[in-house]
């Protein structure tokens, strides 16, 4: 490997840091003063390890409902080691996103895309406004730590090292948040040989080598180990209903089926925001049943068939052997937890949790730039199965550099967006003066 090839994920660490560095002049807001200014269990003199005996919300006035230790120990660390203002959990937070930024990009790499493919696909990553809400705000670092721990899951995994490591990272990942457990979809669907890019030089497709059987045992191992410990602090596998606040999430204490066309009709609108990231706002009542939606609501249609579809791709594209169905069902499956769709989660507005969704599509759209360019550099390749999928793009060579001319405007419309989204964690006022706006009857966004 070239002594220069650190270049690019030092510069996609570098954008993705550059993006945030205003927050570090951001107050406490919202959940922080919770977790963090009134929670004198942070300062106590063993928290970072004590934090393991206990949930997530130890030490505030609300019940345990989460488990994510390893968040804890990480701002009980963060206090003592850059003092107990704002300005240091917020460096952390940069720090982090950029960290996730290089990895995803190292990754991208190590899945065989090209260093130009991996490099706009990281870009992409780092300046996403998705990326505004868990940088901006302190305790959203609950999606940065997990995406932190789920990259090195999975270059530990790519990269054919032990067993036991890619089970521990796991495990850490876990132990940040449970939506980690989406990662599982990475092994399991390895276990069939997904086709490599390019011809073997006896012609025929290449083949991975498919998920070692002593990776899934570690993985099976770590998910017990979380499970004891959850369960051996009182808590469950799942939450309860009655744990999440009428006001935090209504959709909570809808019954079905009217919570499911509801969570559809809000999951729809999160999808969208992965694609468009304009604004995301939602105008709806859920605490007025006459304002919920029907199952024939056109935003319930579109949000469902878009899943379907993209459940559907996934199986058809692993069934042919498409190593891009991996990423995808990555970026499902750690999607659907947070969705409300399946179970109701403790909020109901939260841009934070597409983190890792965006971290999937991003390796997915790695390795649809890697076939792009590949169809540019050689015509032969178009026959090669990895390829496949995509014919309709040979039928266009003139755009076969448009990735590349497009992917400077599109990064530059991004970052601002996200410039202007980071900006709305600024201070209590600016938090909820957006909030207001966006989601007018949202009771959380009226409590301060």
């Amino acid at each position: 490997m070239r002594r220069s090839s650190w270049i690019p994920a030092a510069a996609v660490a570098l954008v993705a840091a550059a993006l945030h560095l205003r927050t570090l002049g951001f107050e406490f807001v919202f959940d922080d003063l919770h977790l963090i200014v009134n929670n004198s269990f942070l300062r106590e003199p063993l928290s970072p390890l004590t934090a393991f005996a206990h949930h997530f919300w130890h030490g505030t006035p609300f019940g345990a409902a989460y488990y994510r230790p390893i968040v804890t120990s990480s701002l009980a660390l963060n206090g003592r080691l850059l003092g107990w203002g704002p300005a240091g959990f917020h460096l952390v937070n940069i720090l982090l996103h950029a960290v996730n930024s290089a990895l995803l990009l190292v990754l991208a790499r190590r899945l065989g895309a090209p260093v130009l493919a991996a490099t706009c696909a990281a870009m992409l990553f780092a300046v996403h406004p998705v990326a505004a809400w868990p940088v901006g705000s302190i305790v959203a670092r609950v999606d940065l730590l997990p995406a932190l721990f789920v990259l090195l899951a999975w270059l530990a995994f790519q990269g054919g090292r032990r067993p036991a490591l890619v089970g521990l990272l796991f495990l850490l990942a876990l132990l940040s948040k449970e939506s980690a457990i989406a990662f599982l979809a990475v092994p399991i669907l390895g276990l069939r040989r997904m086709r490599e890019p390019g011809p073997a030089p006896d012609g025929e497709a290449r083949t991975s080598a498919g998920t070692d059987r002593k990776v899934l045992l570690a993985l099976a191992a770590g998910v017990i180990a979380w499970l004891a410990l959850r369960m051996g602090i009182g808590l469950g596998v799942l939450i309860a209903r009655h744990q999440v606040g009428a006001l935090t999430n209504p959709l909570a204490q809808l019954g079905m089926p009217e919570r499911l066309w509801a969570a559809l009709a809000l999951a729809g609108r999160y999808i969208l925001y992965l694609v468009f990231p304009a604004r995301f706002a939602d105008p709806r009542n859920y605490l007025d049943p006459s304002t919920l939606p029907s199952p024939f609501n056109p935003g319930v249609l579109l949000s469902l068939g878009v899943l379907v579809a993209w459940g559907a791709g996934i199986v058809v594209l692993w069934l042919r052997r498409d190593r891009i169905a991996i990423p995808l069902a990555f970026s499902l499956a750690s999607f659907l937890p947070a969705s409300n769709i399946l179970v109701p989660i403790g909020s109901l507005y939260a841009q934070n949790f597409l983190y890792m969704p965006l971290l999937g599509l991003c390796v997915a759209l790695a390795d649809l730039l890697s076939r792009w360019a590949a169809r540019r550099a050689s015509p032969d390749l178009q026959k090669a199965p990895a390829l496949a999928p995509f014919p309709a793009l040979a039928a266009f060579p003139a755009l076969a550099a448009f990735p590349v001319l497009a992917a400077v405007p599109i990064l530059a419309v991004l970052a601002a967006v996200s410039f202007v989204e980071t900006g709305i964690w600024r201070d209590g006022v600016a938090l909820f003066t957006a909030w207001t706006s966006r989601f007018p009857y949202y009771s959380m966004a009226h409590s301060s």
